[in-house]
Protein backbone atom coordinates (compact mmCIF):
# COMPACT_ATOMS: atom_id res chain seq x y z
CA UNK A 1 0.00 0.00 0.00
CA UNK A 2 0.99 3.61 -0.86
CA UNK A 3 0.33 6.60 1.74
CA UNK A 4 -2.96 7.64 0.58
CA UNK A 5 -3.87 3.63 1.08
CA UNK A 6 -2.78 3.34 3.99
CA UNK A 7 -4.41 6.66 5.48
CA UNK A 8 -8.12 5.15 3.61
CA UNK A 9 -7.50 1.62 5.17
CA UNK A 10 -7.01 3.47 8.82
CA UNK A 11 -10.16 5.20 8.11
CA UNK A 12 -12.33 2.20 7.54
CA UNK A 13 -10.44 0.35 10.31
CA UNK A 14 -11.36 2.82 12.47
CA UNK A 15 -15.07 3.78 11.56
CA UNK A 16 -17.50 2.84 9.69
CA UNK A 17 -18.42 6.50 9.03
CA UNK A 18 -15.07 7.54 7.82
CA UNK A 19 -14.56 7.58 4.26
CA UNK A 20 -11.49 9.05 1.85
CA UNK A 21 -9.07 10.31 2.35
CA UNK A 22 -9.05 10.98 -1.35
CA UNK A 23 -5.81 12.87 -0.94
CA UNK A 24 -2.72 12.88 1.65
CA UNK A 25 -2.26 16.55 1.34
CA UNK A 26 -4.17 19.20 2.89
CA UNK A 27 -6.44 17.23 5.23
CA UNK A 28 -8.00 18.43 7.95
CA UNK A 29 -10.68 17.08 11.15
CA UNK A 30 -10.59 13.85 12.16
CA UNK A 31 -8.70 12.75 8.43
CA UNK A 32 -6.31 15.17 9.02
CA UNK A 33 -5.19 13.31 12.09
CA UNK A 34 -5.65 10.09 10.42
CA UNK A 35 -3.14 11.02 8.05
CA UNK A 36 -0.48 12.13 10.77
CA UNK A 37 -1.22 9.01 12.83
CA UNK A 38 -0.15 6.97 9.62
CA UNK A 39 2.74 8.84 9.22
CA UNK A 40 3.34 8.61 13.44
CA UNK A 41 3.19 4.50 12.87
CA UNK A 42 5.35 4.16 10.16
CA UNK A 43 7.92 6.01 12.28
CA UNK A 44 7.53 4.21 14.79
CA UNK A 45 8.14 1.33 13.22
CA UNK A 46 11.25 2.42 11.57
CA UNK A 47 12.56 3.33 15.30
CA UNK A 48 11.86 0.58 17.23
CA UNK A 49 14.86 -1.07 16.13
CA UNK A 50 18.36 0.18 15.19
CA UNK A 51 19.14 -2.94 12.45
CA UNK A 52 15.67 -3.70 10.68
CA UNK A 53 17.29 -5.26 7.78
CA UNK A 54 14.70 -3.68 5.32
CA UNK A 55 16.83 -0.41 6.53
CA UNK A 56 20.08 -1.58 5.66
CA UNK A 57 21.23 -0.46 1.86
CA UNK A 58 24.50 -1.18 0.61
CA UNK A 59 27.31 1.34 -0.37
CA UNK A 60 30.12 2.14 -2.30
CA UNK A 61 33.09 4.85 -2.47
CA UNK A 62 36.13 5.11 -4.03
CA UNK A 63 39.19 6.52 -2.18
CA UNK A 64 41.36 9.33 -3.48
CA UNK A 65 44.70 9.11 -2.80
CA UNK A 66 46.43 10.62 0.37
CA UNK A 67 42.70 11.09 1.47
CA UNK A 68 41.80 9.17 4.37
CA UNK A 69 38.62 10.52 5.35
CA UNK A 70 35.29 10.18 3.94
CA UNK A 71 31.78 11.72 4.49
CA UNK A 72 28.50 10.07 4.72
CA UNK A 73 27.53 12.06 1.42
CA UNK A 74 30.86 11.04 -0.63
CA UNK A 75 29.49 7.68 -0.78
CA UNK A 76 27.12 5.71 -3.21
CA UNK A 77 23.80 4.02 -1.78
CA UNK A 78 24.44 1.42 -5.20
CA UNK A 79 20.40 0.91 -5.30
CA UNK A 80 19.19 4.29 -5.21
CA UNK A 81 22.53 5.21 -7.56
CA UNK A 82 22.90 8.71 -5.39
CA UNK A 83 24.93 9.72 -3.04
CA UNK A 84 23.55 8.50 0.82
CA UNK A 85 20.53 11.13 2.08
CA UNK A 86 19.22 9.32 4.71
CA UNK A 87 22.10 7.77 6.67
CA UNK A 88 21.92 6.25 10.80
CA UNK A 89 24.75 3.92 11.19
CA UNK A 90 27.38 2.16 9.28
CA UNK A 91 26.73 -1.52 9.50
CA UNK A 92 30.47 -1.99 10.94
CA UNK A 93 31.05 -5.94 10.09
CA UNK A 94 30.54 -5.44 6.49
CA UNK A 95 33.34 -3.02 5.18
CA UNK A 96 35.72 -4.63 2.54
CA UNK A 97 37.84 -2.54 0.03
CA UNK A 98 40.15 -3.57 -2.89
CA UNK A 99 42.64 -1.93 -5.37
CA UNK A 100 40.18 -0.51 -7.75
CA UNK A 101 42.81 -0.88 -11.03
CA UNK A 102 43.06 -4.98 -9.73
CA UNK A 103 39.62 -5.72 -9.30
CA UNK A 104 37.32 -7.33 -7.26
CA UNK A 105 38.25 -10.19 -6.77
CA UNK A 106 41.10 -9.14 -4.63
CA UNK A 107 38.73 -7.76 -2.32
CA UNK A 108 39.89 -8.13 1.66
CA UNK A 109 37.61 -7.32 4.52
CA UNK A 110 38.39 -3.94 6.91
CA UNK A 111 38.66 -4.12 10.59
CA UNK A 112 37.06 -1.87 12.81
CA UNK A 113 38.72 -0.20 15.10
CA UNK A 114 36.89 1.89 18.33
CA UNK A 115 37.77 5.68 17.95
CA UNK A 116 40.39 5.77 20.35
CA UNK A 117 42.47 3.11 19.42
CA UNK A 118 42.61 4.45 16.42
CA UNK A 119 43.76 7.72 16.96
CA UNK A 120 46.69 6.90 19.52
CA UNK A 121 47.61 4.30 16.52
CA UNK A 122 47.46 6.35 13.32
CA UNK A 123 47.08 9.84 14.15
CA UNK A 124 50.38 10.58 15.49
CA UNK A 125 53.90 10.79 14.06
CA UNK A 126 54.67 10.18 10.52
CA UNK A 127 52.20 7.93 8.82
CA UNK A 128 53.17 5.49 4.99
CA UNK A 129 50.27 5.93 2.48
CA UNK A 130 49.31 1.87 1.59
CA UNK A 131 46.25 -0.30 1.23
CA UNK A 132 43.55 0.84 4.04
CA UNK A 133 43.80 -2.18 6.28
CA UNK A 134 41.62 -0.60 9.38
CA UNK A 135 39.05 1.65 10.26
CA UNK A 136 36.93 3.77 12.56
CA UNK A 137 33.82 6.39 12.40
CA UNK A 138 34.87 9.82 14.12
CA UNK A 139 31.99 12.39 15.60
CA UNK A 140 30.24 13.22 12.28
CA UNK A 141 29.67 9.74 10.94
CA UNK A 142 32.89 10.19 8.19
CA UNK A 143 34.75 6.94 7.35
CA UNK A 144 38.21 6.93 8.58
CA UNK A 145 40.81 4.62 6.59
CA UNK A 146 44.14 4.14 7.75
CA UNK A 147 46.94 3.68 6.37
CA UNK A 148 45.90 6.50 4.20
CA UNK A 149 45.03 4.88 0.44
CA UNK A 150 47.86 5.29 -1.56
CA UNK A 151 46.10 4.52 -4.81
CA UNK A 152 42.65 4.14 -5.63
CA UNK A 153 40.56 1.46 -3.25
CA UNK A 154 37.04 0.99 -3.62
CA UNK A 155 34.99 0.49 -0.37
CA UNK A 156 31.91 -1.17 0.12
CA UNK A 157 29.21 -2.43 2.65
CA UNK A 158 26.23 -1.78 4.20
CA UNK A 159 24.75 0.99 6.46
CA UNK A 160 21.61 1.53 8.06
CA UNK A 161 19.06 3.99 6.71
CA UNK A 162 17.37 6.71 9.07
CA UNK A 163 14.01 6.90 9.37
CA UNK A 164 11.80 8.70 6.90
CA UNK A 165 8.96 10.53 6.90
CA UNK A 166 6.08 9.88 3.88
CA UNK A 167 4.94 13.11 1.91
CA UNK A 168 3.22 11.89 -1.38
CA UNK A 169 0.34 9.83 -1.87
CA UNK A 170 2.09 7.37 -3.84
CA UNK A 171 4.60 6.89 -1.29
CA UNK A 172 5.49 3.72 -0.03
CA UNK A 173 7.18 2.06 3.17
CA UNK A 174 10.36 0.94 2.53
CA UNK A 175 9.77 -2.63 4.58
CA UNK A 176 7.94 -5.48 2.74
CA UNK A 177 4.85 -5.09 1.56
CA UNK A 178 3.54 -8.01 3.87
CA UNK A 179 4.09 -6.29 6.48
CA UNK A 180 2.46 -2.90 5.91
CA UNK A 181 -0.86 -3.50 8.06
CA UNK A 182 1.79 -2.63 10.72
CA UNK A 183 1.25 0.56 9.88
CA UNK A 184 -2.66 0.46 10.05
CA UNK A 185 -2.81 -1.43 13.06
CA UNK A 186 -0.27 1.34 15.30
CA UNK A 187 -2.44 4.28 13.82
CA UNK A 188 -5.54 2.47 15.08
CA UNK A 189 -4.23 2.59 17.93
CA UNK A 190 -3.28 6.02 18.05
CA UNK A 191 -6.83 6.66 16.98
CA UNK A 192 -8.15 4.63 20.23
CA UNK A 193 -6.48 6.27 22.81
CA UNK A 194 -6.70 9.85 20.91
CA UNK A 195 -10.83 9.16 20.98
CA UNK A 196 -11.39 6.78 23.38
CA UNK A 197 -12.35 4.16 20.78
CA UNK A 198 -10.87 1.17 23.69
CA UNK A 199 -12.05 -1.78 21.03
CA UNK A 200 -10.36 0.06 18.15
CA UNK A 201 -7.23 0.40 20.52
CA UNK A 202 -6.85 -3.37 21.47
CA UNK A 203 -8.07 -4.65 17.88
CA UNK A 204 -4.98 -2.61 16.55
CA UNK A 205 -2.97 -3.40 19.28
CA UNK A 206 -3.28 -6.99 19.27
CA UNK A 207 -2.62 -7.36 15.92
CA UNK A 208 0.17 -4.83 15.72
CA UNK A 209 2.21 -6.91 18.26
CA UNK A 210 1.38 -10.31 16.35
CA UNK A 211 2.53 -8.52 13.24
CA UNK A 212 5.42 -6.84 15.48
CA UNK A 213 6.83 -10.37 16.00
CA UNK A 214 6.91 -11.69 13.10
CA UNK A 215 8.47 -8.73 11.50
CA UNK A 216 11.34 -9.64 15.04
CA UNK A 217 11.62 -13.35 13.59
CA UNK A 218 12.16 -12.21 10.05
CA UNK A 219 13.64 -9.05 10.02
CA UNK A 220 16.62 -8.89 12.71
CA UNK A 221 19.62 -10.95 12.89
CA UNK A 222 19.35 -13.68 14.39
CA UNK A 223 21.04 -12.99 17.88
CA UNK A 224 18.08 -9.88 18.20
CA UNK A 225 15.23 -12.61 17.49
CA UNK A 226 13.14 -12.46 21.22
CA UNK A 227 14.34 -9.61 22.38
CA UNK A 228 11.33 -8.39 24.50
CA UNK A 229 9.38 -5.01 22.19
CA UNK A 230 10.07 -1.50 23.40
Amino acid sequence: MNFLQLCQRTASECSSSLTGPSAVASQTGRLGQIVKWVNSAWMDIQTRRDNWRFMAAPFTVNTTSGDGKYLTTDCTDTVASAAISAFRAWRLTTLKIYLASAGSDTETELYYLPYLDWYHRFNVGAQSNGQPLYFTVDNDQSLLLAPKPGDIYTVSGEYQKSATEMALDADEPSMPSEYHMAIVYRAMMKYGRYTGAAEVYSDGQAEYMRMMMEMQRIQLPPNEVGRPLV
